[in-house]
């Protein structure tokens, strides 16, 4: 059975305002250049990632499969290249965009350092604060909302159930693997197919 814990947050608000207040900062910047905006942005992510790393909750351990699992898995990557092969799906639904080979590279290694950034800050220290204060469920939730958020500015509005529904996949295949590891797997697969369909 499902639980849903309502404790009153603090930790875990003060995690979702970081990553909020990291994306309102980047959309602030902007006009000084989209390579700067996102240089700071991901700056942001590692050191809220880092923060709450290095800052380990008043509570005891996670039982065993509800937190980040160490090394590497084959299962974890598996599991993300088919949650990425699935979140796809719309973004191919679009027609070929045409841009060319060549210019996909650098920017391929770039959106795989931000999606892999987002994913440590959202999947990983925000969700198991909410995880623990308030539940898997909430912290899917809020994850994804979360998500959604941070890419308004760069999508807009129309995006929102879009990216919504994906970040509700993201914390999914959180609360089913206990990894990160497959969210930035999926999330990188899905910025890569958006290259070439969107």
């Amino acid at each position: 059975m499902i639980q849903v814990r309502l404790a009153a947050p603090g930790r875990a608000a003060r995690v979702t305002l970081l990553v909020l207040g990291a994306a309102l900062l980047r959309a602030l910047l902007l006009p000084a250049g989209d390579v700067f905006s996102t240089i700071v942005f991901a700056g942001c992510l590692l050191a809220i990632t880092l923060i709450e790393r290095s800052d380990p909750p008043p509570r005891p351990s996670p039982a065993r499969g509800e937190g980040d699992s160490p090394g590497f898995s084959i299962r974890a990557v598996l599991a993300g290249l088919a949650t990425g092969a699935v979140l796809l799906v719309p973004v191919m639904l679009s027609p070929f965009s045409g841009r060319p080979l060549a210019a996909f590279w650098e920017w391929a290694a770039i959106a795989a350092v931000i999606a892999t950034l987002e994913e440590t800050a959202i999947r990983g220290a925000l969700y198991q604060r909410w995880s623990e204060e308030a539940g898997p469920v909430v912290a899917i939730a809020v994850g994804a909302l979360v998500f959604a958020l941070i890419h308004l500015p760069r999508y807009g509005l129309g995006a929102m159930p879009l990216d919504t529904a994906v970040g509700l996949a993201l914390g999914g295949l959180r609360a089913l693997t206990g990894r990160v590891l497959p969210c930035a797997v999926a999330h990188t697969i899905a910025d890569w197919g958006a290259w070439f369909w969107a």
